[in-house]
């Protein structure tokens, strides 16, 4: 027997209203969720995307009130599929379905509203499922579109959204990455050293830092021209990324030739066993091109609570470095 189903448009609009009112995001689509559950006095409800067009098969739920609902479903034999014609689905009873059985609990009935962009193209939809056969009034269908407008800009407002955290991590990443190697630029060095340098002084953390000059750079460009060089550089921070550790090593190009590796709690011989792995790496790789064998100058610094900056850990890192080029190049001084 149906139930009768008693609607009250006032509860309703004042429902609307207070979701848009008070949140945003995937909260809006939580809370719309849930009211629409309380407004359709339904027992289950959850809102889709779709995942594939002309034709859609597949949706992605973005918020069901029933955490066993699959998070992708297959809308093939299911009465949602003819949301996906741009109309609401109405089913009285015995409702199909191929994936509720999770919810080991038995619906009848069904009501599925489209949720269409400007353009009229479906792009996902409400389901509300009920255990009772029922009726359900015709109006109920403005309300049930109003919900379903009001999806679609939150929906679209959210895409928005994370579009823009997207280029604003470009952005961020264009200010503190050098153009030419996508390594870390000097001007992200300084913050990351300033920062390292503050938690060595609370004793949080240890830390060195290698300076590196590729030997006779200036030749190479004279032999080869500025692509050459720019080849050379490339190539050599490709290197330094592929030797690089994970949350250990952070790699910056400080300018021309020379490069920063800043290590996390590594003790000065495991660093200078690393740098030395890197400069046999480098000269290996390269030998087999037309540059031929190239080698490292490096000056190789722990950081120290008895400095009093991190100018004066690079300048003394750095002094380090042309130790070793007078000392014959290819060699680390520490």
């Amino acid at each position: 027997m149906d139930k009768l189903f008693k609607f009250n448009p006032y509860e309703a609009l004042k429902s609307i209203l207070e979701i848009t009112s008070y949140h945003t995001g995937d909260e809006f689509i939580e809370h719309t969720a849930i009211e629409i559950k309380k407004l359709f006095q339904a027992d289950l409800v959850y809102i889709t995307k779709a995942i594939d067009f002309n034709p859609t098969t597949k949706v992605e739920i973005i918020y069901s009130t029933n955490e066993k609902i699959p998070k992708i479903i297959d809308l093939n034999g299911i009465p949602g599929k003819f949301v996906f014609d741009n109309k609401i689905i109405k089913i009285k009873e015995d409702v199909k379905y191929n994936f509720l059985d999770l919810l080991e609990e038995k619906f009848e009935s069904f009501y599925g509203i489209p949720i269409s962009d400007e353009k009229q193209n479906c792009i996902g939809h409400i389901a509300i499922y009920s255990k009772k056969i029922r009726d359900l009034p015709i109006e109920l269908d403005d309300i049930a579109l109003i919900y379903s407008r009001k999806i679609e800009r939150e929906l679209r407002r959210i895409a928005l959204e994370k579009e823009n955290t997207i280029i604003r991590k470009q952005l961020e990443e264009l200010t503190i990455t050098d153009t030419l190697t996508n390594l870390y630029n000097r001007r992200y060095f300084t913050k990351v050293c300033f920062n390292i340098f503050a938690q060595v002084k609370r004793d949080f953390i240890q830390a060195t830092l290698a300076y590196i000059d590729i030997d006779d750079f200036k030749c190479i460009n004279d032999k080869f021209g500025h692509e050459g060089g720019d080849f050379v550089l490339k190539h050599f921070s490709e290197i330094l990324l592929d030797e690089s550790r994970k949350g250990i090593d952070f790699i910056f190009r400080l300018g021309g030739e020379e490069f920063c590796i800043i290590s996390i709690n590594t003790p000065l011989n495991f660093a200078s066993d690393y740098l030395k792995r890197i400069m046999e790496t480098t000269s290996n790789k390269f030998s087999k091109t037309k540059f031929g064998a190239i080698t490292l100058s490096i000056g190789l610094v722990e950081f120290s609570k008895d400095f009093d900056s991190c100018d004066e850990i690079l300048s003394l890192a750095d002094k380090k470095m042309y130790k070793a080029k007078k000392e014959g190049k290819n060699s680390l001084v520490k």
